[in-house]
């Protein structure tokens, strides 16, 4: 959109006093931005230190030359641009900082568009738009309050009135700051989603220690110290960088760890509240009469203690384990008379935890083995959360990583695997009876027996990766001996297909020729000076053994002396004792001998330009050599895929799209043949020579081999998924809450 020639732009005189140090913004927000420019400077370093080694690792897996040269192309512009890309991002934050007390034109004339000029949304844009769009909503779903205290903080220093899409800080405004520097490199689509991806790996995942650094800036500063947190926040993750969190019990950690837990416990029980509205479901603190006194939490726990986990495991239904504790205290107030309730936190606790295993129990992803673990665990879990409340607000808590750590350990299991004589099964089994034991377990015990599978883990990857690393080896050397003997049989019957030659000529070619020929392609290469000389070498034996005119003879023999002293020096390549060697070379030589021996019946002058040594040597009278018309090919070659017969046989172009997405090391459920059950396996590897697709169970040995057609059309039938290999327990509770915030959205 061009700009009125009439209207001054104030953006470069706001950068060039900014730069020279005359800013016009007040004393706080010139630190604020400092501090934001800070964070962004080194953590986009660290994503472009990053982006080379992941893009040259992309390169060097990819499929075909094209994505090769693409990924390569785009890490070397990348590292000639990066420190361009890192300055206009931050000079753009300061520009939109600077804007905030600048001046308002009120007289500059409105934008009018003309329905010439609008245009649809590329497809290339609107997937940029897609994964920014995502990638911010995640950060603002994080840090919703220190976003809102940021924005009224901005305000009161802000000459006018400053909207949440215009705050130069939140994670909109960075994104397109970074988005709008990154489009004059021209990269394309696919490299551009890659390094949006980074971009929210290294800069987005760390920021919410900046949005709290921010506001505790302000705060020294005086502006609007006693801001407090009155609705809905959200989880805010480990900053990087920051002090280590301290850990359950120990103390003198932050002060502001309590009051954060209680922010969380605000917000969970704000839309638990909204959900029994909905879903009519009666509060536990209201068993009974409304007189009653809230049982403490260690009360609680010594009531759940007495509770066995075989009554949780079985429920399937929704709010299972809600539904047995609730059982469970009316049972104790009945029998004991008493007229305690559940404190509102704790039935908020309750409440969540069993959405959280009703989400994982139903996820059609877990093996069925997967799901009667976690269903025993429920009871565990829930005694931590009671007890530590830090469980939802921490990451790192020690059973919500036992949790995921579980999961992902289990990625490889099938429903129809007999887990009977499996380790890591076993291993599982014992870990879940040591937390069902425990009557009040606690973060240390989670944390000691997450430690014990990790260590298993690590020493089964490594058994893993030892065999799947020799799967891969044995599967590109499959492939380059199959694609050399394919271009060999390519070659051999191009060359002899339709002639007729000395039998002794062809069965050389086709049984000792043609192996010179594989070994050299496979040291060499399709392309090598010695592959091109061992295919001439060939050529010019069956040339060697066409009929010749007396005008010829001479340059006749002069090349049956290279074809002979090349055809030996190929030969030396199989290692072959002097004995077989003459005899292979007396094949060719004997025919080549006999044509020039029929030139000599002729009668024509052969000797006549010759030296005598020469004619006497090589044109003697030869036996009649018996010869052979290739009808067939000698030599057998791979099938050519046929092509499809109707635009039905095609897979779609969505198909395609997701096969080409696909990486190494990702997990699948396959169907590998028709009337199987379905198998979870990992791509170990696609190789180059072949276009195939190599699979690899949870051990690393190969259970299926598809090509990047037969994948698609898999694809399309629904016989393969890309499993979801995020963090279980994270998918969980954001699944979880996502669904309350939606339906106090309806109420």
């Amino acid at each position: 959109m061009s700009q009125d020639p009439k209207v001054v732009s104030i953006k470069p005189n706001l950068a060039a006093r900014a730069a020279a140090g005359g800013s016009v913004l007040p004393a706080p927000l010139v630190s604020v931005r400092d501090l934001a420019i800070g964070y962004l400077q080194s953590a986009m370093v660290e994503m472009f230190d990053k982006a080379d080694d992941n893009l040259f690792e992309m390169a060097d897996k990819a499929a075909n030359n094209a994505d090769q040269a693409l990924f390569f192309e785009a890490m070397r512009s990348l590292r000639l641009q990066r420190h361009n890309i890192v300055k206009k991002t931050c000079d753009s934050l300061i520009l939109a900082t600077e804007q905030i007390n600048a001046q308002h034109d009120s007289s500059a004339p409105a934008v009018s568009f003309e329905l010439d000029t609008l245009s649809l949304v590329q497809p290339d844009e609107l997937e940029e738009s897609v994964a920014i769009d995502g990638m911010v909503n995640r950060v603002v779903s994080r840090n919703q309050a220190a976003l809102g205290h940021l924005l009224m903080r901005v305000n009161s220093l802000a000459k006018k009135t400053v909207e949440q899409s215009d705050n130069p800080f939140a994670p909109g405004a960075i994104a397109e700051y970074f988005a709008e520097s990154l489009r004059a490199l021209s990269l394309d689509i696919k490299v551009r989603l890659i390094v949006f991806k980074l971009f929210e790996r290294y800069v987005f995942n760390g920021i919410d220690g900046l949005y709290e650094s921010l506001n505790d800036a302000f705060v020294s500063a005086g502006v609007m110290p006693d801001l407090r947190v009155t609705s809905a926040v959200s989880v805010r993750r480990p900053v990087p960088g920051a002090g280590s969190g301290r850990g359950v019990g120990q103390q003198g950690g932050r002060s502001g760890d309590s009051s954060e837990q209680q922010e969380i416990l605000g917000m969970f029980s704000e839309l638990i509240g909204k959900w029994r509205v909905a879903s009519g479901d009666v509060a536990l603190a209201g068993l009974n009469s409304s007189g009653g006194m809230p049982m403490g939490t260690s009360e609680l726990l010594r009531v759940l203690s007495e509770v066995t986990a075989e009554s949780f495991a079985g429920d399937a239904g929704q709010n299972g384990l809600r539904r047995h504790v609730q059982q469970l205290l009316h049972q104790q107030r009945v029998q004991s008379g008493g007229t305690k309730t559940v404190a509102r936190v704790d039935d908020d606790v309750i409440s969540l935890v069993s959405m959280l295993f009703d989400f994982i129990l139903e996820d059609r992803e877990l093996p069925a083995a997967v799901k009667a673990l976690i269903a025993r665990m429920q009871l565990p879990v829930l005694r931590v959360a009671i007890s530590d409340k830090s469980f939802f607000s921490r990451a790192s808590h020690p059973a919500r990583r036992l949790l995921n750590e579980l999961s992902r350990a289990t990625m490889g299991w099938n429903d129809h695997d007999d887990l009977r004589r499996d380790q890591l099964h076993a291993l599982l089994e014992e870990i879940v009876e040591q937390l069902l034991v425990e009557t009040e377990p606690n973060a240390e015990l989670f944390d000691a027996l997450y430690q014990r599978l990790t260590d298993f883990l690590r020493t089964e990857q490594r058994r893993a990766e030892r065999v799947e690393q020799r799967t891969r080896d044995a599967e590109e050397g499959r492939a380059r001996i199959k694609a050399a003997r394919a271009e060999v049989a390519k070659e051999i019957n191009k060359m002899l297909l339709g002639r007729t030659l000395p039998v002794t000529v062809v069965d050389l070619l086709r049984d000792t020729w043609s192996q010179v020929m594989q070994m050299i392609f496979l040291r060499e290469g399709g392309e090598s000076r010695a592959w091109k000389h061992a295919l001439g070498t060939a050529k010019a034996v069956v040339h060697s053994v066409q009929p010749v005119d007396s005008a010829g003879v001479p340059q006749r023999l002069a090349q049956n002396r290279q074809i002979e002293a090349a055809v030996r020096g190929g030969l030396e390549l199989l290692g072959l004792d002097a004995a077989s060697t003459e005899r292979h070379v007396l094949a060719i030589v004997a025919p080549q001998r006999a044509v020039l021996a029929a030139v000599r019946a002729a009668g024509s002058p052969v000797e006549a330009d010759l030296p005598v040594e020469s004619a006497e040597s090589e044109v003697v009278s030869e036996p009649p050599v018996e010869a052979v018309r290739v009808e067939q090919p000698v030599l057998e070659q791979e099938p050519v895929e046929a092509p499809p017969e109707t635009i039905d046989d095609l897979p779609s172009v969505g198909a395609q799209r997701w096969v080409e997405s696909l990486g190494t090391g990702c997990w699948l459920q396959l169907v590998v043949a028709e009337g199987k059950a379905p198998q979870r396996c990992k791509l170990a590897a696609i190789i180059s020579f072949s276009g195939k697709y190599i699979f690899v169970n949870r051990n690393g040995v190969k259970v299926a081999e598809l090509s990047g057609h037969e994948l698609a059309q898999c694809f399309d039938r629904g016989q393969v998924s890309l499993l979801d290999e995020n963090q279980l327990f994270d998918r969980a509770l954001e699944s979880v809450i996502g669904n309350l915030r939606q339906l106090q959205a309806r109420t």
